[in-house]
């Protein structure tokens, strides 16, 4: 009946079709130019007047596994409970607690880490495994089952906090208390 009802849109086919593979192009170039953002662990720490990398504590436990191999100060951390001498835990947003281990560096200065406590640490972040939960406990950091079934929780994060020095924080609790620091060297 209409048998040239369609050439109308035969006609446009061709150039609609050429219009669609440019903007097609188009955008594909312009979503090549596009970077997403990135964040720099190196960007959020500011280096301090002694020389140390210094990183805000609600940074940090955004994405800790950024810091990886990175010698950084985090400042004002509190300490919730301790593990033996040389591991403590502290808490992440949404009561998730994240491990500290203190290095053989930390206790040459005399220090005992105490619950309860705010100290300014520096050190990295280090992944965790279950071999070294076993080296732990040959070389007694963790000293019963229970210290080694408190660590093994620390698994599920995959990374630890080891700390290579540490201060007292002067104000607050911590100050008044009596026996943060101690003569063993252990």
């Amino acid at each position: 009946m209409f048998p040239k009802s369609r050439a109308g849109a035969a006609k446009l086919g061709t150039p609609l079709m050429i219009v669609s593979f440019l903007a097609m192009a188009g955008f594909l170039y312009w979503m090549s130019r596009y970077e997403a953002p990135e964040v720099d662990s190196d960007a959020m720490a500011t280096v301090s007047d002694d020389g140390l990398n210094e990183v805000v504590f609600d940074d940090f436990v955004l994405e800790t596994q950024g810091y990886m191999g990175v010698e950084i100060t985090l400042r004002q951390v509190d300490v919730n409970s301790t593990i033996g001498d040389r591991l403590f835990w502290t808490m992440l947003p949404g009561d998730n607690p994240y491990l500290m281990h203190v290095s053989d560096e930390a206790l040459a200065d005399s220090v005992e880490v105490l619950g309860g406590l705010r100290v300014d640490i520096t050190g990295t972040v280090v992944a965790l495994s279950d071999s070294l939960l076993g080296v732990w406990m040959e070389a007694n950091v963790l000293r019963s089952v229970g210290d080694s079934l408190q660590a093994l929780y620390a698994l599920d994060k995959g990374d630890y906090f080891h700390v290579l020095r540490f201060e007292m924080d002067d104000e607050g609790e911590s100050g008044d208390e009596p026996g943060n620091e101690s003569g063993e060297s252990g």
